[in-house]
């Protein structure tokens, strides 16, 4: 009985055994199976591919050397062909914008006629100092003459951006003098702007595209960099102090366009430089300082789009205006800021105006908003623009301390990415990382000269019944007929890449589209043979086993009189050599 037990207990061992041995032969036959598959298709794919080159892998006429030979070949070409596409592709993705000559000969009568400031060197007029000298002493505020009076109001002139200089005791005393005049609070702004040269006084004569026009009608009194200054065809919003006008001008907003071409086309003005009423000069020297810029702009030298030129009494100045314009697809809208470099106008508005974008109020913004933080106050010549930031006190005098210590900071500016590693850490830069150029842009360039005038009259249009002593002339125009337009566009379309990519693979191991094609035919087959157990391959074999099986028939040769009837067959036909004979008889 024990003996039984035992030996169907090792039948039941010898079966389980068997079972399992059965389930790993089955897994190893499978993956062998599917190895084997893989292998063919492969090799057939290497065999039929419209890569040539692959069929040297799979030649069995090749020796094992020849095959691996070409093997270290294909890796060699296909390592520079993904190099040469990941150049390619990362050019695309890193540099995707490209910034072109569209033209050279735009229409510069298209052009808008560029914003002109212009600004005496002297910033606080002699005769309006010492009115306000005077109205100071009889006021019996202050102990002072008249005469040390003016010696403090020249103090104000402090206030301007080229100088911001601290004469401490001063400064102090001057805030002083004019809080007791104007019993507390005083407005800087105001007596900055009443101190300051009247454009009406000092503009003779005006002609623009080649008319005679009155002066008042073309220019306004309005803040710039360099303080309140005459400007023409400044179509930026108002100022935060009304501007003054002799008579009705033409409505704000309206720009001038470039009419025609050479110096009787353009802006002409006679200038008188009331050389004895010179007070407090920014410069060392006498004259006006010409400021060109864009006309929605606020004339800011640190923005980069302002350029300077000084005319001087008894010259006549000639500007010879050109402009390059810049624009952008509006594919290029599309991209992030960051990567095209540039705001479009219409996308955002500046931090602390509610006009559109533009690249000076950026900057200008982003230095009023540091001078804020710095200082608690706003320099008098910077515009107001609706914001409460904005409305902020005015600096006066008592700041100056504050101002002299920020000053070199104000005038090192830093746009978005080009913060420069030297000083990213440096507290004296200011940084405007949100600061863009504008997609749309028009900027100006200027090449001057200059001609002496004699003391004496003249006779011209301009000069006639004019007797010239210290006076200057300015004249502003365009010369050439065509200017440069600079385009921004992206710089390779997907088909532009794709056949580049195309290129380089081609050269390389000669791939093109039919290529992906053939990569996915074999592949559904392998998956269909692997899943499904389609074979392509036993149909071909079957095919090839069926055409082996047909009996092959022997081929004999047959002659042409075989071909002809029986009753053909016992005539005999003469043979070449006796067609010869014949013919030579």
């Amino acid at each position: 009985m024990w003996a039984e037990k035992d030996q169907i207990k090792r039948k039941k061992n010898i079966a389980v055994t068997q079972a399992w041995m059965s389930k790993d032969s089955q897994r190893s036959s499978t993956k062998y199976r599917s190895f084997k598959i893989i292998l063919e298709y492969l090799k057939l794919y290497c065999q039929y591919s419209s890569l040539s080159s692959l069929k040297y892998l799979a030649d069995s006429q090749k020796t094992w050397f020849e095959r691996i030979l070409w093997v270290i070949i294909h890796c060699a070409i296909i390592s520079g062909l993904i190099f040469m596409v990941y150049i390619s592709y990362k050019e695309f993705v890193t540099s995707p914008l490209l910034t072109s000559m569209d033209s050279d000969s735009y229409s510069t009568i298209e052009l808008n006629f560029p914003a002109i400031a212009i600004c005496p060197v002297n910033r606080i007029s002699r005769r309006s100092a010492m009115e306000l000298a005077t109205d100071i002493f009889n006021a019996n505020v202050t102990d002072l003459s008249i005469n040390e009076i003016m010696r403090l109001l020249k103090q104000l002139g402090n206030n301007y951006p080229s100088n911001f200089i601290m004469e401490r005791n001063r400064d102090i005393e001057v805030d002083q003098l004019l809080t007791k005049y104007y019993k507390g609070f005083y407005d800087i702004t105001k007596i900055m702007k009443n101190l300051s040269p009247l454009c009406m006084a000092m503009l003779l004569k005006c002609k623009l595209h080649g008319t005679y026009r009155p002066c008042t009608t073309l220019f306004e009194f309005r803040k710039t960099q360099d303080g309140f200054c005459c400007t023409f065809n400044y179509i930026r919003e108002p100022d935060d102090i009304p501007t003054m006008r002799d008579v009705i001008k033409e409505p704000l907003g309206k720009v001038h366009k470039v009419d025609d071409l050479g110096i009787e086309h353009g802006l002409t003005v006679l200038l008188d430089p009331f050389l004895d009423d010179y007070f407090y000069s920014i410069l060392p020297v006498k004259g006006w300082k010409i400021i060109v810029f864009h006309p929605a702009d606020y004339p800011d030298v640190s923005s980069g789009g302002v350029t300077e030129v000084l005319a001087m009494p008894r010259t006549e100045t000639y500007i010879d205006v050109s402009a390059t314009t810049f624009f952008s697809t509006e594919i290029v809208q599309a991209y992030p800021v960051n990567q095209r470099n540039c705001i479009f106008s219409e996308e955002i508005r500046t931090t602390h105006s509610d006009t559109i974008y533009t690249y000076s109020d950026c900057i200008v913004d982003c230095k009023i908003y540091d001078v804020i933080k710095c200082c608690n106050c706003r320099p008098f010549f910077y515009p107001r623009r609706g914001e409460k930031e904005y409305s902020q006190r005015i600096c006066t005098n008592a700041d100056l301390a504050c101002l002299s210590k920020y000053k070199s900071k104000w005038f090192t500016v830093f746009p978005h990415e080009d913060n420069q590693e030297i000083v990213s850490n440096s507290e004296w830069a200011l940084h405007c990382d949100n600061c863009y150029p504008t997609c749309d842009d028009t900027g100006y360039d200027v090449l001057s000269s200059k001609s002496h005038m004699s003391i004496g009259e003249y006779r011209t249009d301009l000069l006639s019944n004019f007797n010239v002593t210290d006076q200057g002339i300015l004249h502003i125009f365009f010369s050439k007929y065509g200017s440069i337009r600079l385009k921004q566009d992206v710089a390779y379309y997907w088909y532009d890449l794709l056949s580049d990519i195309g290129g380089i693979c081609g050269v390389f191991i000669g791939f093109s589209l039919i290529s992906i094609v053939e990569v996915l035919y074999f592949l559904v087959l392998a998956l269909l043979d692997l899943f499904c157990g389609k074979s392509t391959l036993r149909e071909d074999d079957d095919r090839e086993k069926e055409t082996k099986s047909i009996p092959t028939q022997t081929v004999q040769t047959i002659y042409w009189n075989e071909l002809l009837p029986r009753s053909w067959q016992s005539i005999k036909f003469p043979n070449n050599d006796q067609l010869f004979n014949n013919k030579a008889r």
